[in-house]
């Protein structure tokens, strides 16, 4: 203390400050005239201008870790080579005693010198890119203020969005999330040693619950793949081709009826689409598309038959005069065939039976009695006066009048039926037949020939005519009956050749008739098909007249033949297209049981009150909270999703939308986000 020249000083002074009067020329020992002055803080920048220049500052960095991935990679792998290969070295050097011993400053010293060396790379890792790329541009901008490194962090994490599907909004939701998640754990536990597991424990939660909501947004994306498993390109277009279609004739389609109806209901998109119109949401909306149906598929009908001419005002008559058209048409090829054969005939009936030839014929009492009758008949006597009974061409007349008396006689609706007496004619007349041809028996060889041709004739162009579409025309009572007879219900197999001829012949005799019957056919099976239903108009009543119409194979052979052979293509496929649409639009799944229907109901309609559930709460320590979040969470989802499909399955371009969904493929949402987030993970660490 004795030697201290401040101690006085410093007893009087607080904290041992020299007394007042010195403090000048203690403040000039304190501070030296050459000291340099304080340097002055620099001005902050303003948030926006950090933003702006952290935001591509951090994309660059982004693309850095991006371009330097495959070096980082094979970096990584490398150095997990080399420690592998370290070890296998230390095993050897331990078990043989050569070499460095563990624990010398000589193994030590080998370790650092082989992990220096390494097994080599080659491509350049993402501190080699950036290193290039500031010798060029210079150090990279860091950012001054927590908002800059948000957006520095959200740049960087910029090429994690080409990885997967999805437009704009969900690319950004998926760099921004992330971003911000691992920018606040990094902020949190700034400066320790911690923060490099945060940051990568943030953008990995913030890609897990974007994939998360991503997989429940795809879930309807998911149940169309899943539906379609198996379904090619050209299943697609034939698809897209039947849809165009029914935009056409006006019946559009869902897209499932038009990918069933192509496929021939190969996929699952029927009951898919049952599933939707179950559900209050989706089936809102179908059930809205499907209101029209009724209506679209009459206007349909109405578009195609136009082309066979215009609705008979008088339908009632198309029968008889059908009827009547028919006989003309085989009237005129029997009378073709009589006059085929009438030179045959003349020359044939100047023959003269010999008397003892004619004699077992003038014995028979059929013949005597028809002969009888023809010389007494007022109409047919005088052709026959002055002709022998045993002329060739008398003979002819009295067999045909035996035959016809027997056909009468063997009819059991005939007053007079006997089947004994219709046996003697018919016989009768086939024995006098067989005299006056055999030349034998004194007959006519002429007579022989033109029995033969007429015979012929008879086989192969009447008797067609007679048993066939036009013969069943021309008996028809009534216009039911005669439009059955062209177009039937119940066809024989093989006979679209024989209806498209009928109607040909039938067409040629009266053109406007055969287009009024076959209209007529089919406005009124169409009429009977779609039938209204006791809850309203028949949605599937089109399905139900291509199956009535046009069912089975030969229906449909049926229905082609005859409408080509009236009017051709331009009537025909007019027609085959109204019925291709309709048969796919019954491929529309009926409804099963509304138990299910009835459960969403009640759960929407009974949706207890606020008080109710707070109460229940506390009755149950607050778990029935829980629970009703996750009942209406899922509720809601599923509604949402219902609404997706239908929106889906009734857009005009259903067809379209479901095929981009089939060449995108399922959506993996999870997968994505590892792999963006693998990204993301270089890029940050490219800083």
């Amino acid at each position: 203390m004795a030697d201290d020249p401040w101690a006085a000083f410093r007893v009087a002074s607080p904290a041992g400050a020299p007394p007042a009067p010195l403090a000048d020329e203690w403040a000039a020992f304190r501070t030296p005239a050459t000291q340099e002055p304080s340097p002055v803080p620099a001005a902050q920048p303003s948030v926006a201008v950090d933003v702006a220049k952290a935001l591509p500052t951090g994309a660059v960095k982004g693309a850095i870790g991006l371009a330097g991935l495959p070096g980082d990679v094979q970096e990584m792998s490398n150095s997990l080579i080399d420690r592998a290969m370290l070890g296998a070295a230390h095993l050897v050097m331990d078990a043989t005693g050569l070499g460095y011993q563990a624990g010398t400053p000589e193994r030590e010293e080998f370790d650092r010198l082989y992990l220096g060396i390494g097994s080599g790379g080659g491509l350049p890792t993402s501190k080699d890119v950036r290193r290039g790329v500031e010798k060029a541009t210079g150090p990279l901008y860091e950012p001054k203020t927590v908002p800059g490194q948000y957006a520095q962090t959200v740049g960087e994490f910029a090429p994690g969005a080409l990885v997967g599907p999805g437009g704009v909004a969900r690319r950004v939701a998926e760099t921004v999330i992330p971003a911000a998640l691992s920018e606040t754990a990094g902020q949190a536990t700034k400066g320790t040693t911690a923060e490099p597991l945060a940051r990568l424990a943030g953008g990995v939660s913030g890609n897990l619950g974007v994939a998360t909501a991503a997989a429940r947004a795809d879930a309807p994306a998911r149940a169309i793949v899943a539906a379609t498993r198996g379904t090619t390109e050209a299943d697609l277009a034939a698809a897209q081709a039947l849809g165009e279609t029914a935009q056409r004739v006006g019946v559009p389609f869902t897209g499932a009826e038009a990918i069933q109806g192509a496929t021939g209901n190969a996929t699952k998109m029927g009951d898919l689409q049952r599933a939707v119109e179950g559900s209050l949401d989706g089936g809102a909306i179908l059930s809205h598309a499907y209101a029209d149906r009724p209506a679209q598929m009459r206007n349909a009908v109405d578009e195609a038959l136009a082309a066979l001419g215009p609705q008979s005002t008088t339908p009632s008559t198309l029968g008889p005069r059908g009827s009547q058209a028919a006989q003309a048409v085989i009237d005129d090829t029997r009378q073709g065939i009589n006059r085929a054969t009438r030179v045959d005939y003349a020359a044939a009936g100047t023959h003269v039976l010999d008397p003892t030839d004619f004699e077992p014929l003038a014995r028979d009492p059929a013949f005597r009695e028809t002969l009888r009758q023809l010389r007494a008949d007022p109409v047919l006597g005088p052709t026959y006066r002055d002709m022998a009974d045993n002329l060739i061409a008398v003979i002819d007349a009295v067999t045909k009048g035996m035959r016809d008396r027997g056909f009468a006689l063997g009819n059991r609706a005939n007053p007079g039926f006997s089947s004994e007496a219709a046996g003697l004619y018919t016989g009768g007349a086939a024995e006098a037949r067989a005299i006056a041809r055999d030349p034998a028996r004194g007959g006519s060889q002429a007579y022989d020939d033109a029995l033969t041709a007429q015979a012929q004739a008879r086989r192969q162009n009447l008797e067609p005519l007679e048993q066939g579409p036009l013969g069943q025309l021309a008996q028809a009572g009534d216009t039911a009956a005669a439009t059955q007879a062209v177009l039937p219900a119940r066809p024989l197999v093989g006979g679209e050749a024989e209806l498209a001829d009928a109607v040909t012949r039938l067409r040629a005799r009266d053109p406007n008739l055969t287009n009024e019957l076959i209209r007529q056919r089919l406005a009124d099976q169409f009429d009977a098909s779609a039938t209204r239903l006791v809850g309203g108009e028949a949605q599937g009543g089109g399905a139900r007249f291509a199956k009535d119409i046009a069912g089975t194979e030969q229906q449909a052979r049926n229905l082609d033949a005859v409408l080509e052979a009236i009017g051709g293509p331009a009537v025909r496929q007019p027609i085959a297209d109204v019925l291709d649409v309709f048969r796919a639009t019954g491929t529309r799944k009926p409804q099963g049981s509304p138990t299910d229907f009835n459960q969403q109901i009640r759960e929407a309609v009974g949706e207890m009150p606020l008080t109710a559930q707070a109460l229940t709460a506390l009755r149950t320590g607050g778990a029935s909270l829980l629970t009703q979040a996750g009942d209406g969470a899922k509720r809601v989802w599923l509604g949402r999703n219902n609404r997706t499909l239908a929106e889906i399955l009734a857009a005009p371009d259903s067809v379209g939308r479901i095929g981009t969904i089939l060449k995108r493929g399922t959506a993996t949402p999870f997968a994505d986000a590892a792999l963006r987030q693998a990204l993301q993970s270089r890029s940050v660490d490219a800083r």
